[in-house]
């Protein structure tokens, strides 16, 4: 599936909740979240990967840096899967984005882009968008 929602000059402060709601088709591969200042500058990609680029049932994170992509971090708790629906919220901090998966299980991913705003977000591939929303 393409691009489902990009955004821009949303000027997400320190402190704002982004809670994403979706389905997962049944023939997923991958779906992602991504938070920075623009499609170059990603301070959070969020990568779940059902079967993707040879990982399986692995979320990958990782950030962008004018173009260039830095070191993946991989966590293997995988709630998700497809036919499914899926929730997931993403707390943006000082330090980092504090993720919480469907099964109550919590990591964060450091800020690296040290990022005071967010002015671009982008969700997409293999997730029907159902609800999204900032507090």
């Amino acid at each position: 599936m393409a691009r489902e929602m990009v955004a821009y000059k949303i000027s997400l402060q320190r402190g704002t909740c982004i809670k994403i709601e979706g389905d997962i088709p049944i023939d997923a591969k991958h779906c992602m979240v991504n938070l920075g200042e623009d499609e170059f500058n990603i301070a959070l990609h969020f990568n779940p990967r059902f079967n993707y680029q040879n990982n399986i049932k692995k979320i990958i994170c990782n950030s962008r840096s004018d173009g260039i992509w830095g070191k993946e971090i991989q966590e293997h708790n995988f709630p998700f899967a497809p036919g499914t629906s899926m929730k997931i919220s993403i707390t943006f901090e000082a330090h980092g984005f504090k993720l919480r998966l469907p099964n109550g299980f919590e990591f964060t991913f450091p800020n690296r882009l040290k990022l005071h705003t967010l002015n671009y977000l982008e969700i997409g591939h293999d997730i029907l968008i159902r609800s999204l929303s900032f507090k």
